[in-house]
């Protein structure tokens, strides 16, 4: 039984995904410049253009069925 993920889907992952790598990003940045106001700046930019490449190359993946394989009734149960 084939399947197909939906666009709201990749949309939910891209964003939880991005929170977890703002947090991330704000550490290491703020680590370098010690300064909140460029912190912020560069992590908004990378964060915001990044959700997007990502949304991207989920549904390019989609396409793909490497590493998927077609569940039947006797393996759930």
């Amino acid at each position: 039984m084939p399947y197909h993920e939906k666009h709201s889907r990749s949309i939910a992952k891209a964003i939880s995904y991005r929170f977890v790598s703002i947090c991330v990003d704000i550490t290491i940045v703020y680590a370098f410049t010690h300064k909140i106001e460029m912190t912020l700046s560069i992590v908004i930019l990378s964060n915001f253009l990044s959700t997007f490449i990502y949304y991207f190359h989920e549904r390019i993946w989609n396409r793909f069925h490497f590493g998927r394989r077609v569940i039947i009734e006797k393996d759930i149960g």
